[in-house]
């Protein structure tokens, strides 16, 4: 059973705009392909996913995000740190929230275009 480790100052600590991503794209480890979740919401500085299986809090991922930018597809690679990882209301499926702790400057506007920073 995978342990969760939750921060109850998260919303407090939420200064960017978050936005609810509705195509749900898979997240991609860039170094084995293998899908980690899928995107759920987007910040300037972090993300959402719900996967099926648990992350554990500290785990650190080179990602694939593919996202849509006004009518073009377009990818992002970042590095992400995963800060908790929750049950997701006994579904099967876990909810985990990533800081980005590595994005070059090209993909942090596309980042920042698609969020609407």
């Amino acid at each position: 059973m995978m342990s969760s480790t939750t921060n109850p100052e998260q919303s407090e600590q939420r200064s960017k705009n978050r936005v609810t991503i509705p195509e749900h794209p898979h997240i991609l480890d860039a170094h084995s392909g293998k899908v980690l979740g899928e995107l759920v919401n987007l910040s300037a500085d972090g993300l959402m996913a719900i996967s099926p299986d648990g992350i554990a809090s500290g785990t650190v991922y080179q990602m694939r995000i593919p996202l849509v930018q006004g009518d073009s597809k377009v990818e992002i690679m970042v590095g992400a740190e995963s800060l908790w990882c929750d049950d997701a209301n006994d579904s099967g499926s876990y909810w985990t929230g990533f800081q980005i702790i590595d994005i070059s400057p090209e993909h942090q506007e596309i980042l920042n275009a698609v969020i609407g920073d």
